[in-house]
């Protein structure tokens, strides 16, 4: 595993070492030592998948509050996604920043985001499955999330969107929640 820093942020690019051979392709995707040496301090204590069948759809953007944050790796094992992250911490350097990433189904990258970023995608196919590990459970006394149009974000989604849920459609604008967005820096 090689893990790249998304312009410098601590959001990483995970870059698999593939195996291949007449049979197929074998990948490990998760290794407690590796992301100990790369410096991060992550253990998975939930696994989640979910499954997109309409292309354009988006899901997010999620996050769970303090003092719970959940840091994740995600990796989409079949389709196409564009995954969009923001750096919602208010200690950071970059508050505001949007980083994004197109993992796809060939499975050799995979995105470790830490707690405090809010995360969600597009999917660019027809039918996507994306699976994540989480850092801590989920609390839905803690969840929370941004909507993907949200003014203050300003996501630049790759195609129309043509799905939402309403629970996503729901969320509330964030800059009156998180005034610290107002400074944010677009990556």
């Amino acid at each position: 595993m090689k893990f790249v820093s998304l312009s410098g942020s601590d959001v990483k690019l995970i870059e698999l070492d593939i195996r291949a051979d007449t049979r197929g392709r074998f990948a490990r995707t998760w290794c407690a030592d590796l992301f100990e040496k790369a410096g991060l301090d992550f253990r998975p204590v939930q696994a989640n998948t979910s499954v997109t069948t309409i292309r354009g759809a988006v899901r997010g953007m999620h996050f769970q509050r303090a003092p719970h944050e959940d840091a994740k790796v995600v990796r989409c094992s079949l389709g196409r996604i564009h995954d969009v992250v923001v750096d919602l911490r208010e200690t950071s350097a970059r508050p505001g920043a949007v980083y994004q990433a197109v993992l796809d189904g060939e499975g050799d990258t995979m995105l470790y985001i830490p707690g405090g970023f809010a995360h969600g995608f597009q999917a660019l196919s027809d039918t996507v499955v994306v699976e994540y590990l989480m850092g801590v459970p989920y609390m839905p006394s803690l969840y929370d999330g941004a909507r993907f149009n949200d003014p203050l974000l300003a996501v630049s989604w790759p195609e129309p969107v043509t799905e939402i849920s309403e629970n996503d459609l729901r969320w509330p604008d964030l800059g009156p929640r998180m005034p610290w967005l107002g400074q944010k820096v677009m990556s």
